[in-house]
């Protein structure tokens, strides 16, 4: 069995996510972006979909018909969901009606901000129905059809109206796996004959991984062909940059990430998807040799050590300024990087009071994450690139 992973609107992302550290978007010459792949055709041919990256689903391939695997690994257990994605009524045998999904499924509402870019990447805004609310929202395409109508809120208060959800003309919800999430409304929602998906991506340990959900969303819409052509796009662009690293990086500058929340300063464990995002761009991080798949808490004086030295610093939490830096702490300015001003967050693309990109189509961005990391830790190596997610503090 594979293993797993969740996804949600932007507020929820920074509390479990822990502001996950490294994503960005490159240009060359023009600003790219998740939803500016060249190439890519719409298409609605039902064809073959194999997942190489992704460790939480998988999708098997029968005669008439697919079986989606969804794997979960929270709320203290491990377990399978097994659902049929049947096409003209072509029903298996060995599924209940409430595991069965018509496809390709017309309108869709999704409920974090990390699945929009996937409905733009695939073409598919008009089969977006429904979001959770609009307050996180990044796009100004989706933002605009949620102004005139044509999109509605779910949870515009934080907490999923299932009556608006029940008339919202939505044929399939998107919602969101993670540990006690909104469980029972999901359940209430089944049992009314609407389908729920829970979406957890957040639980990758890898930005293809992430980014392959895309993937899921192809099947449920009937556009497995654009799903896989985006995604090999993605992929060669993303190997192509992790390849120029490979050849000409040796030994990386070191970094160190985060900021002190009173005596604590939690710091990215060696198995998270923080550390994997360094490892890739070959930087030195002090605690890349440790176990832990989340963060790992440390008192301020243990990070303070390595901060003395440490050539980089990314994603101090919300800090958006030196300034900011300084008013959370004096001895900040004693750093390194404080000193060079090689300090970095991911505000380069928001909205004030709401409305980050990073959390939105920077998911389905690995390859400009990629370039963008690397421009930040070996800039000489793209010398062309303009970071799009990461601000440089000043």
């Amino acid at each position: 069995m594979r293993e797993l992973k969740p996804i949600f609107s932007q507020s929820r992302w920074m509390i479990l996510c822990w502001l996950p550290i490294f994503w960005l978007l490159s240009c060359q010459p023009k600003k790219e972006t998740a939803t500016s792949v060249e190439g890519i055709q719409s298409s609605n041919v039902n064809v073959k979909v194999e997942i190489e990256h992704a460790i939480g689903f998988d999708i098997i391939d029968h005669q008439n018909w697919k079986e989606l695997q969804l794997y979960r690994h929270y709320n203290d257990f491990v377990d399978t969901v097994k659902l049929a994605l049947v096409t003209n009524g072509n029903v298996p045998d060995a599924f209940e009606e409430h595991q069965i999904i018509q496809t390709p499924v017309e309108h869709v509402g999704a409920l974090s901000t990390t699945h929009l870019s996937m409905f733009e990447l695939l073409d598919a805004l008009d089969q977006l129905k429904a979001v959770e609310t609009s307050k996180y929202i990044y796009s100004q395409k989706v933002n605009e059809r949620v102004s005139n109508g044509q999109i509605v809120e779910l949870a515009p208060n934080g907490q999923l109206n299932l009556e608006t959800t029940l008339v919202s003309g939505i044929d399939l919800l998107m919602g969101v796996g993670y540990p006690n999430a909104q469980n029972d409304n999901y359940q209430s929602l089944q049992r009314t004959g609407l389908p729920v998906i829970l979406n957890a991506d957040w639980q990758e340990k890898t930005l293809l991984g992430r980014a392959e959900w895309i993937k899921l969303l192809g099947v449920l819409l009937g556009k497995e062909a654009q799903a896989n052509r985006v995604f090999s796009t993605i992929e060669m662009s993303y190997q192509q940059t992790l390849d120029l690293v490979k050849r000409n990086v040796i030994d990386g500058p070191s970094v160190i990430t985060g900021l002190a929340e009173g005596d604590s300063w939690y710091v990215a464990g060696g198995n998270s998807f923080a550390n994997h995002i360094l490892s890739i761009a070959q930087v030195n991080y002090p605690w890349s040799d440790t176990d832990n798949t989340g963060s790992i808490r440390l008192d301020f004086e243990t990070v303070y050590e390595e901060g003395l030295s440490a050539d980089f610093w990314l994603v101090p939490s919300t800090a958006k300024t030196l300034a900011e830096i300084i008013q959370a702490d004096p001895r900040y300015a004693d750093f390194k990087a404080f000193e060079e001003k090689q300090i970095y967050n991911i505000y380069a693309r928001y909205h004030p009071g709401g409305g980050n990109d990073y959390y939105e189509s920077a998911v389905m961005a690995p390859h400009v994450v990629l370039k963008d990391v690397v421009k930040i830790f070996h800039p000489e190596l793209l010398p062309d690139h303009e970071l799009v997610y990461y601000n440089r503090l000043q």
